[in-house]
């Protein structure tokens, strides 16, 4: 399978990485979510602008759309038995070659509990598009060691963004107050809009303000916080001049702008206990 590594449980738990055409992608499906990390040109690919794949690019998302291979859907043990049953020929004896059966390019061990090594591909039918044309080799799954990697990857989500849907973020209005010693704080007013449908999801608002002086020059701030989805906040930002040992007055004007991506809400326990029950012995 080249550079595509998953694993897959009966419940559609899966791990691993695969290929969206020369792109590496890095998947973890749980609680009936498939996460993945993918390069921003894969994003590019989707249809985003280069900053905003950029920041797609930088963590995991959550793929509610524009996703078209995911593993845990596609792969559990059962739906891939049922293709390989479907797939075999009738009427085509197994060839043995030393300790493994061979029938029609499914290796299956010669003794018991004949376990299946590897198969064609073309034996999934479409699916196989995002598999490469080698064979697919199955090997031994160590539970406790799944149930690791698939802990700290859920402790690694964070706050995955979300493919899909789009966050319209304005400001409503500002205030900028600025005190003797050379401080200034920005407050601003954001509203915050979801186009598109997300469950479970909040908006992260970056508010960037620069505050300006003939005489002082400018300064700018930055702020990031997450917010109820469909609401207005107000978040503010500082910066600080270094004032001069002259009298006199200054003007100063801030000009603040905002963007906003939709982010998954995530409860690492709740999905650590999902792991636990599915690798339940």
């Amino acid at each position: 399978m080249g550079d595509t590594t998953l694993v897959v449980t009966k419940g559609g738990l899966a791990e691993g990485r695969f290929r969206l055409g020369d792109e590496p992608v890095q998947a973890l499906r749980v609680g009936g979510s498939l996460y993945v990390r993918a390069s921003p040109a894969h994003w590019q690919r989707q249809g985003m602008s280069a900053p905003r794949a950029e920041r797609f690019g930088a963590q995991w998302t959550r793929a509610d759309r524009g996703m078209p291979f995911d593993p845990g859907r596609l792969l559990p043990p059962q739906v891939v038995a049922a293709a390989l049953r479907a797939a075999l020929p009738r009427g085509v004896p197994p060839v043995r070659v030393g300790d493994v059966f061979d029938l029609a390019g499914l290796r299956v061990t010669a003794t018991s509990p004949h376990r299946v090594l590897g198969f064609p591909p073309a034996f999934l039918g479409p699916v196989a598009d995002e598999l490469g044309p080698h064979e697919i080799a199955l090997g031994d799954v160590h539970l406790p060691g799944l149930r690791d990697r698939l802990d700290d990857e859920v402790a690694d989500l964070g706050q995955p963004l979300i493919a899909g849907p789009v966050v319209a973020a304005r400001v409503t209005d500002h205030d900028l107050r600025c005190a003797a010693n050379g401080a200034c704080t920005d407050t601003v007013r954001v509203d915050n809009r979801l186009l598109g449908a997300a469950p479970s999801a909040a908006a992260r608002i970056n508010l960037t303000s620069t505050v300006t002086s003939d005489a002082l020059g400018a300064r700018t701030c930055a702020r990031e916080v997450v917010l109820p989805l469909d609401t207005a906040a107000d978040v503010s930002c500082s910066v600080k001049f270094t004032l001069p040992r002259t009298d006199g007055a200054t003007r100063l004007q801030a000009a603040p702008s905002v963007t906003a991506e939709p982010v998954a809400v995530v409860d690492p326990d709740a999905l650590k206990r999902d792991v636990a029950a599915e690798l339940e012995p």
